[in-house]
């Protein structure tokens, strides 16, 4: 799974990488979240604030009972590419349709196998695809037992991310939702997509967040492309096994496990044998 997460580079830094308009730092007026996510960030939880990189969608047709009459407005062969935008989302999927967020489970992750059948999901299947930069994601591993037959040890953090401090992109799914306290704000949220962790990385955890290759970014982003995400596991971007052989997997400290702990020290490597708690 994908639980937690760390990112250094601040919106407007990744803008520029990845060829898009930088609307996270300063959300435009009638979207929420109305703030920008904070950067550089080392533990980011769910519900949290993050930079979330899309295709833009003009804000007509936002709400799904107009996109009809808008895709006419904006189709045709004359119409304007879509642009890559950089937008400020919640981290933990809101349904369109959803009443009460508060009644919802957290939906901060999708399962690759089975998002298209389930109703949280299946409309951004088809229509919001997008990717979550990160410099890397934690999982905690049970320790052993202390005696043979006792209870499991404490749980160790560890860290997984690119050799060189290399950035990551993980595929998503967003949604909008109209505010059900004032109508003419329109919330974003967005879901990290999963699948079946492979090669080392199941050591970690029986899931691992899906990664996108840069070289099917555009792709990807684009729904009319790749419609599927099963298309990513099986073959559209990264031989999975080969990336997974290639991620640095390190221990960190317990800190990590505080949500409200937060630095660049959470992601150092240190020695689980010789205490990790400051």
């Amino acid at each position: 799974m994908c639980g937690r997460f760390s990112l250094s580079s601040d919106p407007a830094r990744l803008a520029v990488e990845l060829d898009a308009v930088d609307e996270a730092s300063a959300p435009p007026p009638g979207l929420a979240p109305a703030e920008g996510p904070l950067a550089p960030r080392f533990n980011i939880a769910p519900t949290t604030t993050i930079a979330v990189l899309a295709l833009d969608t003009p804000r007509e047709r936002y709400e799904e009972g107009r996109a009809g009459a808008a895709a006419g407005a904006v189709g045709g062969a004359d119409a304007a590419a879509p642009t890559r935008v950089m937008r400020a989302m919640r981290w933990g999927l809101v349904p369109s349709w959803a009443r009460d967020s508060q009644k919802l489970p957290n939906l901060f992750n999708a399962r690759v196998e089975t998002a298209f059948e389930k109703p949280a999901f299946r409309a951004a299947v088809r229509r919001r695809h997008c990717v979550i930069p990160m410099d890397g994601w934690y999982e905690w591993v049970p320790g052993g037992p202390a005696t043979p037959g006792g209870k499991a040890g404490p749980r160790q953090p560890f860290h997984m991310s690119m050799p060189g401090d290399r950035g990551l992109l993980m595929a998503g799914l967003w949604e909008t939702r109209r505010d059900p306290d004032d109508e003419s704000v329109t919330q974003l949220s967005c879901t990290i997509l999963t699948t079946e962790a492979v090669g080392p990385l199941r050591q970690m955890h029986e899931r691992m967040p899906l990664v996108v290759s840069p070289d099917i970014l555009a792709d990807w982003l684009d729904p009319g492309v790749i419609g599927d995400p099963r298309a990513l596991v099986d073959g559209a971007g990264y031989d999975l096994a080969q990336w997974a052989d290639a991620v640095e997997i390190r221990p960190v400290s317990r800190a990590v496990s505080g949500v409200r702990n937060d630095g660049p020290e959470l992601v150092r490597r240190v020695d689980p044998d010789e205490g990790m708690l400051f």
